[in-house]
């Protein structure tokens, strides 16, 4: 984009508008662009065939953002169309807090001052994997029935765009030009004295949104978390590495060197990849990968230190919300949903892996192929499985029961949530129903005599003041997770699986949000999209 891989980094600051023009200079592809974790309003959320038609090549759509005054952090846009985005079409956006009009050297020279607001050198990190064939090759082998719904393995990880493959594990099958060469991460090198705030995005190559999960560290170093998905956490010990973070997630910490560092063979970054979601491994893409970031290039990596080993290891599925922002959260929802998912190989779809939320599998709407923001819900075909949340201004319940053999990264368009409960059974299914099912599996049912005042529930089953507020939230393999938002973003949203060919083959439904449908022109009449490509 813009002649870079990944496209530039966008950076505003909380209340900016902002006017992107986007121009398709690809030849055969109509695309989108969608501004991940943002709260943008709903006919600018570029969703393809949710919100707005794709882009057709030669053409040009203006996205006109507003930046809400009480959003800032790390977020990052990608394509939202086919498969785009594991191709490279994605970058980073930083928005910014208002400033404070103080230097570093200023506020680090007050004895109480809150580190977290104290760094030197802001980095933006998008980590992700890499196929070595175009996306709608890979997309097109797994969507066979001889692909068995094994997921396409990626190649190897892009750090920033810039990766490393050991050129004498690739295979005559698939043949590639290869030239090893060193990964040149020297600007992550450490100037005496002062932290680090690292902003970093799991991008999974298929918009971060491919496979892997993973688990980050620096040799030497601790992080001090301070955001999940641009929302504040409890302060936490300092630890000496973070994850799991999962495709579409997004963390920033403060990373501060230990005193005593004197080793330049200890600079030194580690990615450890979950590997819960590959059904058979790639033997060219270690699970453990250590990268130097020294500016010595004669040192050599260490994964590891007697220093970092002495911290204990975060884990992000654990970390809660900080205390202003969990001060919003009812006990209760007005509304409850529940819904299913699975990928199955059906004979009448010839055993190819097609997903489904309940017992449907998205496309876009087609006759007439009109974004569903723009046609009334009587007009939607059999392809949107959806809940309206009606024109009031509600907190909503929206319990996902992932029935699948493998977990799957949940992402919310237009709204962030709050996770109130993730689960997996040790054995069997770990699926929750909460109009039938007494109370949710893996709590303490509620005590029974202290739950009602005057037959009116009070007591909530979940543990709230555990909960975080996210748009992105890993739903393990038979498994629930329970989500509560507050439904006040006028729209129709998106709610898909974050790994794009889980998203490609139907792993999606959408969310109609305090639409009005009696309001004349609300709706366009005729306008119908053209560009939709074979899958998504």
């Amino acid at each position: 984009m813009a002649g870079l891989f990944p496209g530039p980094t966008i950076e505003a600051r909380s209340g900016d508008t902002l006017v992107i023009t986007l121009i398709n200079r690809l030849e055969d592809e109509s695309i989108s662009i969608h501004w991940h974790g943002l709260q943008v309003q709903s006919s600018m959320d570029g969703a393809a065939g949710v919100s707005q038609c794709p882009i057709a090549p030669g053409s040009k759509f203006i996205y006109n953002l507003t930046v809400p005054e009480n959003q800032s952090g790390t977020f990052w846009y990608h394509a939202h169309s086919g498969v785009a985005r594991a191709d490279g079409l994605y970058g980073g956006f930083v928005v910014h807090a208002p400033s404070v009009n103080l230097t570093v050297r200023d506020l680090m020279a007050e004895e109480k001052v809150n580190h977290r607001d104290v760094y030197g050198t802001d980095l933006l990190l998008l980590i992700g994997d890499w196929y070595h064939q175009p996306a709608s090759q890979v997309l097109d082998w797994y969507m066979r029935a001889g692909s068995f719904g094994n997921e396409p393995v990626p190649d190897s990880l892009l750090i920033n765009g810039v990766g490393h493959f050991n050129c004498s594990m690739a295979v005559p099958a698939r043949p590639v030009d290869c030239v090893d060469h060193y990964i040149d991460l020297s600007y992550l090198d450490f100037d005496d004295g002062l932290p680090y705030r690292i902003r970093v995005v799991n991008t999974g190559q298929v918009e971060k949104a491919s496979l892997f999960g993973f688990t980050l560290s620096f040799a030497d170093s601790v992080f001090d978390l301070i955001q999940l998905d641009s929302n504040d956490v409890e302060p936490q010990s300092q630890a000496s590495s973070a994850g799991v973070l999962y495709p579409g997630q997004r963390m920033d910490a403060i990373l501060m060197p230990l005193s005593g560092r004197t080793t330049h063979d200890q600079k030194s970054m580690t990615i450890k990849l979950d590997e819960e979601n590959l059904r058979y491994l790639n033997p060219a893409l270690s699970s453990k990968q250590t990268f130097s970031i020294s500016t010595d290039k004669t040192t050599r990596p260490q994964a590891d230190s007697s220093n970092s080993k002495l911290y204990p290891k975060l884990n992000l599925e654990t970390v809660p919300s900080s205390r202003a922002v969990l001060s919003s959260l009812p006990k209760h929802a007005n509304q409850t949903h529940v819904v299913y998912t699975k990928i199955q190989k059906l004979s009448k779809n010839h055993n190819v892996p097609y997903a489904f939320f309940n017992r449907t599998s998205w496309r876009p709407q087609s006759n007439p192929s009109t974004p569903l923001l723009y046609l009334p819900r009587d007009k939607w075909d059999e392809n949107q499985l959806s809940i309206a949340t009606g024109l009031d201004l509600v907190w909503v319940d929206l319990v996902v029961n992932n029935l699948d053999e493998g977990s799957h990264p949940f992402h919310l368009h237009g709204h962030h949530f709050y996770v109130l409960q993730v689960y997996k059974a040790p054995i069997g299914w770990g699926s929750y129903n909460p109009f039938t099912d007494a109370h949710p599996p893996g709590l303490e049912p509620v005590d029974s005599a202290n739950a009602t005042n005057n037959g009116v529930r009070d007591a909530s089953p979940y543990d709230l003041s555990r909960a975080v507020l996210r748009d992105t939230v890993q739903i393990p393999s038979r498994g629930y997770a329970v989500l509560r938002f507050r439904a006040e973003n006028p729209g129709v949203w998106l709610f898909h699986c974050h790994i794009v060919w889980h998203l490609a083959n139907g792993m999606a439904m959408v969310v109609d949000v305090m639409r009005d449908e009696t309001v004349d022109g609300v709706f366009s009449s005729g306008q119908e999209c053209t560009g939709f490509l074979k899958y998504a």
